[in-house]
């Protein structure tokens, strides 16, 4: 609400929860870079140029913001991970405030991940033996379900047997287990019961690099749901050796097929870095002791590789190089597995300028290892396309490398310094490796300021200065005293990689400005007196003018820089007279608040003017 005191003007608003007031897309991928709006409902243009404007993120990296919108990179997470952001924004005039709940989608939960490229030798795999019935028991750890001898199981129990025919009446009969050519094969059969178990955990070692590791089991359900049996609901999970969870599916319903029984469940997992050994777990999380009744077999835990493997090195996987200002790289590449998808083949290694829109060939790289050279900075990806040689339409497509070849950038920047504020001034360079990774490593800089003339550290990202103190010239003097310039040659390294140094000009104006008189009366097209401004505002580079009527509304707005331009000629924005009447005014004085002389005997930046006619 507005309320009017006569001489004065004072607007309160009542505190607005703006929930459903940010717009955008509240479901992303991550690292994707999304704009999100905030449509104020109580803003008119008073609080569009008077209001602060604030905002708050979580689990994402802000690129900009205004007092409307805001561009927003998500964090990556793990594939195997969904996240969630958030969005806050306040603005402090109506007190307002907004929020909205981002997913970060990784994975449906459900949904089976297989490996795309070719599967490496396995570094476990379970059949579960084979002999006669009853196979005997796992070892101790490898399942929390008790060992029953008998197949014709009670709930909670488990055994191992190479036939499931004549065990339960209700129960899908499997004449042998899944594993292509196992006489009397065993399979792992469960009778899940209503607390949810694991089916069997091992560890896995000697792991190596890889583009993922797919855990997988062949499954099928016993029990027929038309029975209102329940299907069993398996989930996979991997751990550390200090049992922290590193990985995790969402839940696998088995689905009942007689026809076609045994069906493959897979998890695609990303090994951490350095990580050679995993617990791996298959759990049935159904929890219900109606049905629940199924039997695994084929357990297992094996590296994912494209059809072809590129490499920036040649005994491992090395995915990302890095360089500054130019660079020079070596491509390698291999087979994953001892057999080629065609005999004879051919090669060429190709570049993208464009994040992998278009590909080009590169002239000359035509063997399974190759070099090349960056001359200017950007980022680039390579990749090997092979081919058969005797017929060109069967290839395959390696992984993409990419290469950041970065460059230290280092902003000229004038800094504004009034003798008005006499305490110590914080210099704040603009810089940037430009090209860089974001999802590199945590980059560090060391700065050097030269020379360091006024400087309390010149080896600092923003050193302060302090300057010699100017006499104020008089109010009343036609001009102020042009300002006293200091030039520092900023440098900045990146310390993360070789080469990555830039430079920049840091210029430092000291102002020495008269103080700024506001009349409190003005008569529009008067011999004098016609126009309404803040006499010498325009001493202060950066300095803004504002005019209200006495309701709030805005009717006149200028940043200069000259005195013409901070003039308010007495007319509403669509060139209509203003009435007669008293304005509400405020002016900003950069870096000197205080320095103002207005009609009302102090030194406030706002006030009141007569309009007379």
């Amino acid at each position: 609400m507005k309320i009017i005191i006569t001489g004065m003007l004072c607007i309160l608003s009542m505190a607005a929860m703006a929930d459903d007031f940010i717009e955008g897309k509240k479901t992303v991928n991550p690292g994707s870079i999304e704009t999100y709006t905030v449509n104020w409902p109580s803003w008119s243009n008073t609080y569009e140029f008077y209001a602060n404007v604030t905002w708050n993120v979580s689990s994402g990296t802000v690129l900009s913001s205004d007092k409307h919108s805001i561009t927003i990179q998500w964090d990556d997470v793990p594939r195997w991970l969904n996240g969630e952001g958030i969005i806050e924004v306040y603005e402090d005039l109506g007190a307002q405030t907004g929020y909205a709940s981002i997913t970060i989608f990784n994975f449906s939960v459900g949904t089976i991940q297989t490996c795309s490229g070719i599967l490496g030798s396995a570094g476990i795999f379970v059949d579960f033996g084979a002999g006669p019935n009853p196979g005997p028991p796992l070892p101790a750890g490898n399942t929390t379900y008790p060992y029953s001898a008998s197949c014709s199981l009670q709930p909670g129990l488990y055994t191992r047997t190479n036939s499931t025919v004549g065990c339960n009446a209700l129960w899908l009969g499997l004449p042998e287990d899944h594993t292509p050519g196992d006489v009397n094969g065993y399979m792992l059969l469960v009778d899940g019961d209503d607390a949810g178990q694991i089916v069997y955990r091992t560890t896995v070692n000697g792991l190596v690099q890889a583009f993922g590791y797919e855990f997988s089991v062949y499954v099928a359900n016993l029990s027929n749901p038309s029975f209102n049996f329940q299907k069993p609901k398996l989930q996979f999970e991997v751990y550390d050796m200090s049992n922290n969870l590193l990985g995790q599916s969402g839940y696998i319903e088995v689905e009942y097929v007689p026809a076609n029984p045994w069906q493959k469940m897979s998890f695609m997992f990303d090994l951490p870095t350095g990580t050679t050994s995993v617990q791996v777990v298959l759990r049935n999380d159904h929890n219900s002791p109606y049905g629940n009744d199924f039997v695994v077999d084929d357990l297992s835990f094996a590296p994912c590789f494209p059809p072809i493997v590129a490499s920036f090195a040649s005994n491992s996987i090395v995915q990302k190089s890095y360089a500054c200002n130019n660079g020079s790289v070596n491509l390698y590449s291999w087979w994953p597995t001892q057999s080629m998808p065609f005999p004879n083949p051919a090669f060429k290694w190709q570049r993208s300028v464009n994040n992998g829109v278009s590909w080009a060939d590169i002239p000359g790289a035509n063997a399974m290892n190759a070099a090349y050279t960056e001359n200017t900075a950007g980022i680039y990806q390579y990749r090997v396309y092979a081919y058969s040689s005797t017929n060109p339409s069967l290839y395959v497509i390696s992984n993409v490398l990419t290469h950041f070849v970065q460059k230290m950038v280092v902003a000229p920047k004038t800094y504004n310094i009034f003798s008005c504020n006499s305490v110590s001034i914080e210099l704040s360079p603009d810089y940037y490796l430009q090209y860089a990774d974001p999802y590199g490593p945590a980059l560090t800089y060391t700065y050097n300021w030269s020379p360091a003339t006024y400087l309390n550290n010149p080896a600092v990202e923003k050193p302060k200065i302090t300057l010699p103190y100017l006499n104020p010239p008089s109010i009343n003097s036609p001009a102020p005293p042009p300002p006293v310039v200091y030039t520092y040659n900023l440098t900045i390294q990146n310390t993360n990689f070789t080469g990555c140094v830039g430079a920049g000009i840091q210029t430092v104006k000291h102002f020495n400005p008269r103080k700024v008189a506001v009349p409190t009366a003005f008569t529009p097209g008067a011999a004098t007196n016609s126009l309404f401004r803040p006499i010498n505002l325009q001493d202060y580079p950066g300095g803004e003018f504002w005019v209200w009527t006495r309701w709030g509304n805005l009717i006149f707005h200028s940043t200069g820089p000259t005195l013409l331009d901070y003039s308010w000629n007495g007319t509403y924005p669509n060139g209509q007279g203003a009435d007669p009447d008293t304005y509400v005014w405020r002016v900003n004085i950069p870096g000197c608040p205080n320095n103002i002389l207005n009609g009302a005997g102090n030194n406030n930046p706002y006030g009141y003017v007569l309009l007379i006619r």
